[in-house]
């Protein structure tokens, strides 16, 4: 596993590299044609690693795999106003100048369309874009958008993968989405109007759907199945489908029911269907090698009604948004799960408790057929109170451990006031990162007197079962070279036209800057790709490559950009832009990306290192 681990991340520092150094192979060959005379070609930054010189030039690896350079003669001549020999760089014209300073631009565009053909006449697979989950109480949850079919178009432009489906309703009208969906079993299409939310933690426009898994005919779910891990040696094997969870939380998702056994750290009991037919298997989970974040096993109590659907029966009940069910049919609401478990396996009358406005209220409504009941539930949009601190404490956590109860409340900790989670969960972080307890002073339902419980964070091995879901997937080839290369230039322009809109919307505050990555993010990425294959691997460093065309071309001192700006500049006013100027604005680039190199790693660190649960 570790060499694995290690030819995966030589990978990653390969595609980087590749990608630097196509952009500036392309300043070193614009260079070479003008006759301009090339010091050094370094692919990194810092000190050397590995240097050898042919000719005039030095070619060099260095320590810092940030960027590399292309040092050309004569850059430093112009500031110390000395003349140009004519190899140098400042002794070519205006338009000469300009080709250089654009190649590593050009270069990394030429990458983009000479391999994205390559790539799509081999065939790239492709997330389908397929409705799966919606977020109960989002915008497509409330257009009651089919799970299972595919999304073709969205507003007019066409769409054949998820990410797509994601950045045309991140940059498209923020009023309106307009989906023509596609069912897969029948091929008719039908078009539905999607109002998208700004998701304020994204700082995104979305609509609140997953990709769905791959489904047969039958509505089997396909499966991904790690070679010798439990669900090998449970009996399954690739090609086998998932039938159903046969002790799963009814009226949930398969996903949803799997991960619900996942947290209790049950087995999971399949009905699976392979080439010999059904059968029944039992998956116990294995402990890792790998642990979780410091946290105590508390989570907030699922049971306030965030929205809800209308619905005749949900009008005759009366129930509102921000009342919180105690219980439903006698049974505690407390968990996800909770109200489908209750409405689908307790019969009889309708009885629910509610709290509303600090008072407990009881209703009650017909005996429902058990679609109905379903349907209730799946109306009903429930989420935790951020304000509040009443915890639901998972069984055997270090929290239970501890003496700590659910529906306990946590008034402080470590002395601090708890006044909603997300002080809780800051204050567990805290306790986490300094490896000690925290102590805890809870409120108990029932008891007058405040207790005081000592806490330690703990990291628990990971579990696995070896398998998951597999997501609904296509491979696009295309039909022959010439079809490879103009779709090739199309997906090169989309992504150009998404990046300048990305821009556009971070310049309006329609899209948070705060979804900018840096060199964590890229390498993080690019480690996950190197699991799809290298067919997959190489369209994500053309969309890299042209990525990095884009933010080089934009007019920022330092920058190629800012380079091709001054040269407008001496082109329209006849002579270079004084000395005075040309260095202010260079200091000023370098503070600029500085400051951004900061932002975007600050971004990555919160992006990947911060866990969000206690």
């Amino acid at each position: 596993m570790e060499i694995l681990e290690l030819a995966r991340a030589l990978q990653v520092v390969f595609g980087i590299g590749l990608v630097i150094f196509v952009h500036e192979l392309g300043h070193y060959l614009a260079a070479r044609l003008c006759g301009v005379r090339v010091l050094t070609f370094s692919l990194g930054f810092g000190p050397r690693l590995l240097a050898w010189t042919v000719g005039p030039t030095t070619y060099q690896v260095a320590a810092i795999p940030l960027g590399g350079f292309c040092r050309m003669a004569g850059e430093e001549r112009r500031l110390e106003g000395l003349p140009s020999a004519p190899d140098e760089l400042f002794a070519k014209g205006v338009g000469a100048r300009f080709f250089i300073y654009s190649g590593g631009v050009l270069m990394n565009v030429l990458f983009g369309l000479a391999v994205f053909p390559v790539l799509f006449q081999i065939g790239v697979p492709f997330t389908r874009p397929t409705i799966g989950e919606t977020a109960p109480g989002g915008p497509a949850w409330h257009a009651r958008l089919p799970e299972g079919q595919e999304v073709v178009r969205v507003n007019g432009g066409r769409v054949f993968e998820f990410e797509h489906l994601f950045t045309a309703i991140a940059l498209g009208d923020p009023e309106r989405v307009t989906l023509r969906l596609r069912d897969p079993r029948t091929g008719t299409e039908s078009e539905h109007v999607v109002v998208p939310r700004k998701d304020e933690r994204e700082g995104l426009n979305m609509i609140g759907v997953a990709p769905g898994p791959e489904r047969d005919g039958a509505g089997r779910i396909a499966l991904d199945v790690e070679p010798d891990g439990p669900a090998w040696r449970a009996g399954l094997r690739p090609g086998d489908w998932l039938v159903r969870v046969e002790n799963g939380a009814p009226g949930l998702d398969e996903r949803t029911q799997l991960e619900l056994l996942d947290r209790a750290g049950e087995p999971w009991q399949l009905l699976v269907a392979g080439p010999s037919g059904e059968r029944s298997l039992a998956i116990a989970p294995e402990l890792t090698a790998r642990k979780d974040a410091p946290r105590v096993g508390v989570a907030g109590r699922l049971n306030r009604i965030a929205d809800l659907r209308p619905s005749p029966l949900l009008a005759s009940l009366g129930l509102r948004a921000g009342d919180e069910l105690e219980s439903v049919q006698g049974l505690r609401i407390l968990a996800l799960g909770d109200l489908h478990r209750a409405l689908l396996t307790r019969p009889g009358p309708l009885a629910l408790e509610i709290r509303r406005d600090g008072a407990v209220q009881t209703m009650a409504g017909p005996e429902l057929a058990p679609g109905a009941a379903q349907a209730l539930a799946e109306d009903l949009a429930l989420a935790a109170d951020e304000r509040s601190s009443v915890v639901v404490v998972q069984p055997g956590s270090a929290a239970e451990r501890a003496g700590l109860r659910t529906l306990d409340q946590v008034l402080q900790i470590d002395g601090t006031d708890v006044t909603s989670w997300d002080d809780l969960r800051q204050l567990v972080e805290r306790a986490g990162s300094q490896e000690r307890a925290a102590l805890f002073r809870v409120r108990r339902p029932g008891e007058s007197a405040h207790l005081e419980l000592a806490v330690t964070p703990e990291r628990r091995p990971l579990a696995t079962y070896g398998l998951r879901l597999k997501q609904a997937q296509y491979v696009y080839r295309s039909e022959n070279l010439g079809a490879a290369l103009v779709f090739g230039a199309q997906y090169s322009w989309r992504f150009l036209e998404e990046s300048w809109l990305a821009l556009k919307r971070m310049l309006t505050r329609d899209v948070s800057p705060k979804n900018v990555g840096g060199i964590i993010t890229i390498g993080a990425v690019t480690y996950s790709m190197t699991e799809a294959g290298w067919i997959k691997f190489f369209f994500f460093l053309c969309l890299v490559s042209i990525n990095l065309a884009f933010l080089n071309v934009l007019p920022i001192p330092v920058l190629d950009g800012g380079h091709l700006l001054f040269l407008i500049i001496e082109k329209l006013k006849g002579s270079p832009v004084s000395e005075r100027v040309l260095g202010t604005s260079q200091a000023v680039g370098v503070v600029l990306l500085l400051s951004l190199m900061v932002y975007v790693t600050y971004n990555d660190l919160v992006r990947w290192f911060f866990p969000q649960a206690p």
